[in-house]
């Protein structure tokens, strides 16, 4: 088997999705286990998914700040 076909294939980024079968997991573990260059691109994918969740949760956490001093903001001159 190709390493570089393995990598690119997709099926690290399903195992970091954990959409993977019990039976593919262990495969994609003995891969890691087996060539370091798969394991590396893992960790490297598992980061870049942490750091997209991060970046997003931080717009996400700002998007919901405004909406929320908005709609208080609104109520307060309902009020008024």
């Amino acid at each position: 088997m190709n390493i570089g076909d393995y990598i690119t294939s997709g099926i690290l980024q399903d195992y970091c999705l954990g959409v993977l079968t019990v039976e593919e997991e262990k495969k994609v573990e003995t891969m890691c286990n087996n060539y370091p260059a798969v394991a590396n691109e893992l960790l490297l994918l598992r980061q870049s998914l942490e750091k997209y969740a991060d970046n997003e949760s931080i717009w996400r956490r700002d998007e919901l700040r405004i909406k929320i001093w908005q709609a208080v903001k609104k109520i307060w001159e309902e009020k008024s």
